[in-house]
């Protein structure tokens, strides 16, 4: 309970100290200000914390020093903003709204409540255990940003993240997860204020409802990830920029680029959102002042860019002065990178390949290598969602909402902003299908604004009489409950226990033995290994989230400084271990599966002369955990 009212003060101080900073953007309704000031505050945060990371000076007493400095800077508008909230709901209120907004407002709560249960229990599985987590843990524990060069997830830290590393700093775990949560509700609201924007009250309403209850929504708010925070701030550049459409207010144009940037820097993809929205920018300049604006349009241009890449600039300045690469490991073949190779990149590739064409298997059909299999990816991302994850069925089930009624963009014609939030969430998606990796969580933030361009396709039926009318509210409310049934039914399997965590009737513990596979194992080592031990993790896919102990990890997918190839005997292995100060080493349990071992099986032939040259001290079903004797007695053996 006690992180919960440390998240709604730390949401109540960046609402104060964003409204301050955004004096001069002029926004017609508080809403509005509010989402674009949490939203400034929160990546101005992470990049306070990750200049403490870099200074080695990331304690909570300096976390919360700045927290408390934010406070004070907006104190008069977080008191204004409570007011003004409060008297906000009351006109609501008394306005008598119209009965499906009141039901999809009761229901919102409803969901979220239940999703927030699962954040105060332990993660469990997925990204959020193996690199979303756990980087950001040890940050906090070790008060700095360290290198990481037995994997490349260490790099691959960005803006949530570093919102991560100052929840564990000030907090632990559940705060970090609810972070997610809030970007979460933010996400949400972000809908209905650009639907609102574009197309008035009724459409927001019923695309936030759709976006709430969509499962995939579902999944996300239950695991710390990072999508939310990127369609937060793709959905608020580009409201930033369609006020700027509207009105010219150069503010606006602004405050769209800091927003880009936070998209930019949330995650490698939200670069794409920048060059976007330039494009729009300048296509907008063009239509209204004519070709003898190029100049101008140009220098607009040029200016978005400038601010958007400053702003997304951090983290990946920190990569390029770690490793040389600013998009470590991705890119190698332009920008090289220490502890990697094009061996190494070559193996991750072929990783991802196989997890592509095992995806395929379940669907029946192509793993996107050729430009017809891509074209089916609509149709795959709605009608058969169970092919894109090991998880539940519907964990990333988009429902078929918007492929039935995104055409309807055809019915708008004539508005010029449907056709924008159509080809802004079209350009997005279409670069990710067809020049990165067709996956629903990677064309996350065109979702919402497709989302909102087939409710009001749906709405514009109206147009045709009180028939139509019902018919469409019918469609919108049948789709609203059957999402939000799917989503209950997906995480009804562990809300009980999770909910007996929060309210103390069952242990973490517990709840991790029954949830969690790998726990046992790493409960063995974190009893066996010493606090100044560290642990080698042979694996090929570490989640080394519950492991309590300094570690290292082995995986030939994940890193270059212990290059498989050139390693031709278990001594030399040894060797290479020397340099990270080894003195355990376990195998962590893994399900078999397809091109996980890029380099062959002399890797596990390595392993398992390793493991059998150690000194076993504690074996369990799970694993067992070895000294590293090898490093001490190496010229004995």
């Amino acid at each position: 309970m006690f992180d919960l009212l440390l998240m709604v003060a730390l949401v109540l101080v960046a609402l104060g100290a964003g409204r301050r900073m955004l004096r001069g953007v002029p926004f017609p309704w508080l809403l509005e200000e509010s989402l674009f000031a949490v939203a400034l505050s929160f990546g101005l945060l992470a990049y306070v914390t990750l200049a403490l990371g870099l200074t080695g000076l990331l304690h909570g007493a300096s976390v919360l020093a700045v927290v408390a400095g934010a406070a004070w800077y907006g104190r008069r508008e977080m008191v204004a903003t409570c007011a003004l909230a409060a008297r906000g709901v009351r006109r609501w209120r008394e306005s008598e709204p119209a009965r499906s907004e009141v039901a999809i407002v009761l229901l919102g709560v409803f969901l979220v409540s239940v999703e927030i249960v699962f954040n105060l229990a332990p993660p469990v599985g997925g990204d959020q255990t193996k690199y979303h987590l756990v980087y950001p843990r040890l940050y906090a524990e070790t008060h700095a940003l360290f290198e990481t060069p037995w994997t490349f997830w260490g790099y691959l830290q960005y803006l949530v993240n570093m919102l991560f590393a100052a929840a564990f700093a000030l907090r632990g775990d559940v705060l970090a997860r609810l972070i997610n949560v809030t970007y979460g509700g933010l996400a949400i609201l972000a809908v209905f204020a650009v639907g609102r924007r574009v197309f008035g009250r009724r459409v927001g309403v019923w695309a936030a409802g759709l976006f709430l209850t969509m499962p995939m929504t579902a999944t996300l708010m239950t695991r710390a990830w990072v999508e939310f925070a990127l369609a937060v701030y793709v959905l608020l550049a580009v409201a930033a920029v369609l006020a700027w459409w509207d009105s010219g207010a150069k503010p606006w144009l602004a405050i769209g680029a800091v927003m880009a940037g936070f998209a930019g820097g949330t995650k490698i993809m939200g670069l794409l959102a920048c060059g976007l929205l330039g494009l729009v920018i300048l296509g907008r300049i063009l239509h209204r002042e004519g070709l003898g604006a190029t100049g101008a349009a140009v220098r607009t241009v040029v200016a978005f860019g400038l601010v958007a890449g400053l702003v997304a600039s951090p983290c990946y300045l920190r990569n390029a002065a770690a490793t040389g690469n600013p998009i470590f490991p991705f890119g190698y073949g332009v920008f090289g990178g220490a502890h990697w190779s094009a061996e190494a990149a070559a193996g991750l590739d072929g990783y991802y390949q196989a997890y592509r064409d095992n995806q395929a298997r379940k669907r029946e059909s192509g793993s996107y290598d050729s430009l017809a299999d891509r074209v089916r990816f609509p149709w795959d991302v709605t009608m058969a969602p169970h092919s894109f994850g090991e998880g539940s069925r519907s964990a990333y089930d988009l429902g078929p909402f918007v492929l039935a009624f995104a055409p309807g963009l055809l019915l708008l014609r004539r508005d010029p902003r449907a056709w924008l939030l159509g080809g802004l969430a079209l350009g997005y998606a279409v670069t990710i299908v067809i020049g990165m990796w067709p996956h629903p969580r990677y064309i996350h933030p065109a979702l919402p604004l497709l989302l909102i361009v087939a409710v009001r396709a749906v709405d514009s039926l109206r147009a045709y009489g009180a028939v139509a009318s019902r018919v469409a509210t019918l469609v919108l409310a049948l789709t609203v409950v059957g999402q939000a049934a799917l989503s209950l039914r997906m995480m009804a399997p562990g809300w009980p226990d999770a909910a007996r965590v929060a309210v103390g009737a069952m242990t973490s513990e517990e709840f991790l033995t029954r949830y969690e596979r790998r726990y046992p194992l790493w409960a063995l080592v974190n009893a066996e290994v010493p606090p100044d031990g560290n642990v080698l993790i042979l694996g090929m896919i570490p989640h080394p989230y519950h492991l309590e102990r300094r570690f290292t990890l082995a995986s030939p997918l994940e890193q270059g400084a212990m290059d498989y190839r050139s390693i031709a005997t278990v001594d030399e292995f040894v060797a290479r271990l020397e340099a990270f100060g080894v003195t355990h080493v376990v195998r962590e349990p893994e399900r078999a599966k397809p091109g996980i071992n890029p380099v062959g099986t002399r890797v596990l032939g390595l392993w398992d002369e390793l493991l059998s040259r150690c000194e076993k001290t504690a074996e369990i079903e799970a694993g067992a955990v070895y000294r590293l004797r090898p490093l001490i007695v190496q010229g004995d053996v």
